[in-house]
């Protein structure tokens, strides 16, 4: 049981960084993009790879594949891959947040549906 907790832990923890890197993309490129709604490709992704925003999200996602990597050393990938159903619903909750994106019903109940799958899952 032991190993089976600090897999779940570890996957965790890279859905977390994942996530994180998932909305500081989000903010690092709509920052980005705002000043060059007419640049040219070349001055965009200078833009882009120039926002610190980005830098970071790109790093998170190495640090994320890294624990992903441990995570899938020590549980089945079926097991393991239901989990980053939470990261789907955590970036959802945190982009109405931040972002003042729309979570109407219908994304609440898919959200639900979501967490209660995983956890289903986890038990198994």
């Amino acid at each position: 049981m032991e190993h089976k907790r600090k897999a779940i832990l570890i996957i965790l923890a890279s859905v977390l960084l994942i996530s994180t890197a998932q909305l500081l993309l989000k903010y690092g490129i709509k920052n980005a993009t705002k000043a060059l709604t007419d640049a040219s490709a070349l001055a965009m992704l200078s833009a882009i790879f120039s926002s610190w925003q980005v830098l970071i999200a790109v790093a998170l996602l190495l640090a994320s594949s890294t624990l992903w990597l441990m995570g899938l050393s020590k549980a089945e990938l079926s097991f393991a891959y239901p989990l980053l159903g939470t990261g789907y619903a955590l970036v959802a909750f945190l982009s109405w947040i931040l972002f003042n994106e729309a979570m109407g019903i219908t994304r609440i109940i898919g959200i639900a549906i979501i967490i209660t799958g995983v956890v289903m899952m986890s038990r198994s």
